[in-house]
């Protein structure tokens, strides 16, 4: 995944990837959607045949990327407590 845009601010990150990344960006929305931090989280993607996914994440006070790590870890240990044996 390349990232070809980031524009970070006070308490909202976008990212713009240049791939179909919009599997990864809707696993971690479900994580984020649920921390008391998140204000809006969305993704957006013009056509199924653009490689090119937006990113969008608005916090209510902590950074951006500091919410979006934490979100990532928990998908992480959860993915991998829920291992196939």
């Amino acid at each position: 995944m390349k990232i070809i845009e980031k524009i970070e601010e006070k308490n909202t990150l976008k990212l713009v990837v240049s791939s179909n990344e919009e599997s990864l960006f809707f696993l971690v929305k479900v994580y984020l959607e649920k921390m008391a931090e998140v204000d809006i989280v969305g993704i957006y993607k013009s056509h199924h045949l653009v490689d090119k996914t937006e990113f969008y994440l608005k916090t209510k006070s902590e950074s951006p990327i500091k919410v979006l790590v934490k979100a990532l870890k928990e998908a992480k240990k959860d993915l991998k407590d829920k291992k196939l044996k």
